[in-house]
């Protein structure tokens, strides 16, 4: 199984309806977290991304952000009026300004915590509850306690990126830790981290062939055609029908942002954003970005994008520098 990454500020609803209706290969997708509210109602724009009809033929799980029992539960029971099953809880976020509250992977190294949050939301879950999950926040040992936590409770799963917080999207993942780990978990666990291309995917699925399933993330910016080329027995080189599926998909995606209300200036912030991705779609990758992140223009800006789109030569996919 296939899982899209929650991406805060990529994977929202406009990049899934667009990229479902250009590529396949992704059986879920989890949301970009919902944070907890302030008050005792959740707002109708916290809940935009994860309403169904912004999400039309595709399977979403939303994922909250929080370490707040009552606020917790108090959104679950509103994402089972949306007709949702599942809610995934993110304990990975590793944004210092998220982690010093105790939240995303801050809350890892408190274990007591993080039991104690699980005692008042289970019992009280009216949907079921995945988890995703970093090794730890300091160091990579502390996923030792949080397994004993994790296993005393019902969960659906657990999505592990084995990094630990402070490390963001940095150096190498602590894939022995997470070896010596997996045997004593009593869940089903779904990879997320690094997954870039074919060959990435093979020797993680060699490495891990309990794992239950693959997150896909930032390798999927990098390469649209990365979970269909997943399921080959080669990557192809690219060719013009590539081109024809990234020339429609990247349309379909500026009329979807373009749909949201931006300003041409807030729109081209989000267009320069996703081109440090989408520009490794191309050979000379950061020049490409390079040059287009100094278009200050909107019309420049889109009459350069749309020339490298058709003219720059396409790499063969799956970039091995994107983390995530």
């Amino acid at each position: 199984m296939m899982l899209m990454a929650p991406l805060q500020g990529f994977t929202e609803a406009e990049f899934r309806r667009a990229w479902s209706r250009h590529f396949t290969g992704i059986h879920q997708m989890v949301s970009p977290f919902i944070p907890l509210a302030e008050g005792t109602r959740f707002r109708q724009q916290h809940l935009r991304d994860v309403l169904p009809e912004a999400n039309p033929g595709l399977t979403i799980i939303p994922q909250v952000l929080g370490n707040d029992a009552p606020k917790f539960l108090l959104l679950a029971r509103r994402l089972q009026e949306l007709g949702y099953a599942t809610v995934n809880w993110n304990l990975g976020c590793p944004k210092p300004a998220v982690a010093r509250k105790k939240r995303g992977s801050g809350l890892l190294p408190f274990p007591d915590l993080l039991r104690q949050l699980l005692d008042e939301i289970i019992p009280a879950l009216p949907i079921a509850l995945s988890i995703k999950t970093r090794l730890g926040y300091q160091r990579p040992e502390e996923f030792e306690k949080l397994t004993e936590v994790f296993n005393d409770y019902p969960l659906q799963n657990l999505v592990i990126h084995p990094r630990i917080g402070v490390q963001m999207y940095d150096g190498e993942m602590h894939l022995e830790t997470l070896d010596a780990a997996i045997g004593k978990l009593k869940h089903d666990w779904i990879f997320s981290g690094d997954i870039t291309d074919r060959e990435s995917f093979l020797a993680l699925r060699k490495r891990y062939p309990t794992a239950s399933g693959w997150m896909l993330g930032r390798g999927v910016l990098a390469n649209p055609f990365l979970a269909e080329q997943i399921k080959l027995t080669a990557t192809p080189m690219p060719s013009q029908a590539h081109r024809h599926r990234l020339v429609s998909f990247y349309s379909d995606l500026m009329l979807e942002l373009a749909d949201k209300g931006r300003s041409p200036l807030s729109q081209l912030g989000k267009k320069k954003d996703y081109w440090w991705y989408f520009a490794r779609w191309f050979t000379e990758a950061d020049q490409i970005f390079h040059r287009l992140s100094h278009l200050n223009d909107p019309h420049a800006f889109d009459a350069e994008a749309g020339r490298i789109l058709m003219q720059q030569p396409l790499t063969p996919f799956g970039p091995r520098e994107v983390r995530g």
